[in-house]
């Protein structure tokens, strides 16, 4: 694909999964399929899958789910999809056989309903808690930094402000600031002002663009993707894999202008955690986190015990069922269950 073509099958995919939010299947189903004839991705055959299903087309479904599969073999979740809607059409046998696909790329599909359903409990409880928190974890190699496309599709764009702090920041520095950023003409594109922001738009060497970090050469490498952690949602990171290669901007693995233009990071980069920051930002503000969990430990082990502290976060404290009738809110019971849960996940690291 162009990067216009990208940009239009980010759009229909997008609008897809909107519409499909809203309630308006019909429509959103219309927008996958668009998003497919632009382009192939196994994310949106994923989209449509689950869009057909929730209209009551199983059949259709399988044959989309079973497309995402053909074109990304590694990711559980679709097994595990198409596990459910084989289940539903009668055919235990291969529904069975999806499932253990699933968990045979990761274990936690063994219990993964108790993990999404956790993971809504948290949600729920920290709404509006958090404000683009920094994530404790400091032995992570940023996957979130990490993109096997150009940038801009995953929405990480510089805005006029963040633009100017950068130029005073590159001047200090001695740095050109070609070196680090690309410009994407939008003029004549379709449907910029939904994908973009308008204050990212701007006229950059005369055209109408929009600016964003350039990658560094390097790949992230298959020993590193083996410990890609989740989205918030258990879900693969699409954006994510061993051909990610990471912003111009990452050294060190942090971001060298987090704090550029008295501002956090780049908007989507400083809103973005990923399922294991996310429990480990809420493990630091419930005052449990310890700097020691991180000596030497793996993303492989940190990722495995955040879910296991996300579970028991869920179903000893935020979701207990005594502490929600509560009205109003039982603190002292809320701290002998947190004071429980302290003591269970520091087992767990």
């Amino acid at each position: 694909m162009t990067d216009a073509e990208k940009l239009a099958e980010k759009y229909c995919h997008s609008m897809g999964q909107l519409l499909v939010d809203e309630g308006d299947l019909e429509e959103g189903i219309v927008f996958f399929q668009k998003a497919i004839d632009i382009g192939d991705t196994p994310y949106a055959w994923y989209g449509l899958s689950r869009s057909l299903g929730m209209a009551e087309d199983t059949a259709g479904a399988v044959g989309a789910i079973s497309r995402a599969i053909k074109l990304a073999p590694g990711i559980p979740e679709y097994y595990y999809e198409r596990s459910r809607l084989l289940a539903h059409l009668g055919r235990d046998d291969l529904a069975d056989e999806d499932r253990n696909k699933a968990i045979g790329i990761d274990d936690n599909y063994r219990r993964i309903d108790t993990i999404k359903r956790a993971a809504g409990i948290l949600e729920e409880a920290f709404e509006g808690v958090f404000h683009k928190p920094s994530c404790p974890v400091r032995s992570c190699p940023a996957y979130c930094c990490h993109f096997k496309d150009r940038l801009v599709l995953h929405g990480v764009t510089i805005g006029a402000w963040k633009l100017n702090a950068l130029r005073a920041y590159f001047r200090e520095k001695g740095l050109d600031e070609r070196d680090f950023l690309e410009a994407f003409p939008v003029a004549g594109i379709e449907n910029t002002d939904s994908l973009f922001s308008p204050h990212d738009i701007m006229k950059y060497n005369g055209a109408a663009s929009v600016i964003f970090p350039r990658r560094k050469e390097h790949a992230l490498g298959a020993r590193l993707a083996r410990d890609i952690p989740k989205g918030r949602s258990y879900l693969s990171l699409m954006w994510i894999d061993d051909t990610a290669r990471p912003c111009c901007f990452f050294e060190d693995g942090r971001c060298s202008i987090y704090g550029a233009g008295g501002e956090p990071s780049l908007e989507s980069c400083s809103s973005f955690l990923c399922m294991t920051g996310f429990v480990f930002v809420v493990l630091e503000h419930l005052g449990m986190f310890k700097e020691e969990w991180l000596a030497g430990a793996s993303m492989a082990h940190l990722n495995q015990a955040a879910v296991e502290a996300l579970v028991i976060l869920a179903e000893d404290v935020y979701g207990n069922e005594e502490l929600r009738a509560c009205d109003p809110p039982d603190d002292d019971l809320k701290k002998k269950l947190i004071d429980r849960a302290e003591r269970k996940i520091s087992l767990v690291f």
